[in-house]
């Protein structure tokens, strides 16, 4: 009797060992990256570039960001549609390799009824340039902080602005509206600044 049950749990021990390895082939020899993940969430074998046929550029619709090879001639890098941190999603591997166009999807439209600069005028840009001529050539050795605005690419202020981390403790950030004027804001409990279409 002994026996019998000895010989049912060797059985069962190799139907499960070898039903998972059987498993584990179809899959194929690759681990899994976390930050290389498609739209259903499986992760994906790394591309083989000395394999017949493989190119050292995405095709489009491929997953990309900024530590993955280049998007073919065409395509750019995009993060996913509505995507809260675009900056973020392409510095995780989120993005999408997309067809070039001259629109900036993440741009907000030009406001109607107000003042338009010319992009080398906007306020924001004007104290951007100045800053960095300020800076020109210098060496950082103090501990003061240093601000550097947060330009849109039409030149006028985003909602959210910082002033430099020192170390490991984040800058102190506040909200402004496009000429750069001080919206009053509160933090969340867990720290972070909501301004309004961030």
């Amino acid at each position: 009797m002994s026996l019998l049950s000895n010989l049912t749990t060797i059985v069962l021990v190799l139907i499960v060992h070898c039903g998972s390895w059987t498993g584990a082939n179809r899959l194929g020899p690759f681990k899994v990256c976390p930050s290389c993940r498609d739209p259903s969430g499986a992760g994906r074998p790394p591309r083989d570039h000395n394999a017949a046929g493989s190119t050292s550029v995405l095709a489009q619709g491929e997953p990309c960001g900024v530590y993955t090879l280049s998007c073919a001639k065409g395509l750019r890098c995009v993060p996913p549609p509505r995507e809260h941190s675009p900056l973020q999603a392409l510095l995780q591997g989120r993005g999408v390799c997309a067809k070039h166009s001259r629109t900036n999807p993440t741009e907000r439209p030009h406001p109607t009824g107000r003042i338009c600069f010319a992009s080398g005028d906007a306020p924001c840009r004007k104290l951007l340039n100045s800053v960095l001529r300020g800076l020109e050539l210098t060496i950082f050795l103090s501990d003061r902080d240093i601000y550097i605005p947060n330009c849109d690419t039409r030149g006028y202020y985003r909602k959210k602005q910082c002033r430099s981390s020192k170390g490991m403790q984040r800058g102190h950030c506040w909200c402004v509206d496009e000429v750069g004027t001080s919206i009053p804001s509160r933090a969340r409990e867990d720290g972070t600044l909501p301004c309004d279409g961030e």
